[in-house]
């Protein structure tokens, strides 16, 4: 069953994959690494004004206060002070640092299957964060090697989701970041609505269109879908 589909339990598809993937490959002693959609949590990234450093989780705290709409009992959060600023004599001006949260039952929905599954999960991640730290790991120089008055060009990626899409653009100093809530799910309800098919083949024409013609019907139903946002 396609996660797409009206019917499907996304709970129970990651199941079935995780007991598939354990037939496959041995995790014993590996690192495990999972990420969630990104409109699971909250990531923000906060420009400190001068302040001493030993101070900053103070600062951290009460803007975690002031930016996450929950209190904080109920999340799991941390934060990360980001590479650049200056430090002298114990100041810091124009330091930078990214907060993340998630609720923690979502974590706990999140981890459930990896648990019944007797896989130990040590990195939770939000899917913008993963995918930001892959391109930086990847594709960008080290920050250390990196000049601030001639950063790289910034890279931009795009994941569409079933029922997301994630914006990233880094030069491996800034990073920005949005989840918008449309994904391949939407277009294909698109597609059954604007041109009056089953979702399967919806589906399937959406995957394998190869006219000129379809791709302009594609196209025409993305475009009204996009309007609608």
């Amino acid at each position: 069953m396609l996660l797409t589909q009206p019917e499907a339990d996304p709970t129970e598809l990651i199941r079935d994959a995780l007991e598939e993937f354990l037939r496959r490959n041995d995790v014993s002693g590996d690192t495990i690494a999972v990420s969630v959609p990104g409109q699971s949590g909250l990531s923000k990234f906060i420009k400190l004004p001068p302040v001493e450093a030993s101070k900053i989780p103070d600062i951290v705290t009460y803007e975690a206060r002031q930016q996450i709409p929950f209190p904080l009992e109920q999340v799991v959060w941390s934060w990360q002070r980001l590479e650049g600023g200056i430090e002298e004599s114990g100041f810091v001006i124009d330091a930078e640092i990214a907060l993340f949260a998630m609720k923690r039952d979502q974590v706990a929905k999140a981890l459930e299957p990896f648990k019944e599954a007797d896989i130990e999960v040590d990195i939770l991640q939000l899917s913008p964060v993963s995918l930001a730290n892959v391109v930086m790991f990847d594709q960008l120089p080290k920050v250390s090697e990196v000049d601030p008055e001639d950063p790289p060009p910034s890279i931009v990626l795009a994941s569409l989701g079933v029922d997301s899409t994630d914006l990233i653009v880094t030069n491996g100093l800034k990073i920005w970041q949005r989840t918008m809530p449309i994904g391949g799910s939407n277009f294909t309800r698109a597609l059954v609505q604007g041109m009056r098919m089953t979702f399967p083949k919806a589906e399937n024409l959406k995957r394998k269109a190869s006219s000129e013609s379809i791709f302009r019907e594609i196209f025409l139903q993305k475009c009204l879908l996009f309007s609608q946002i």
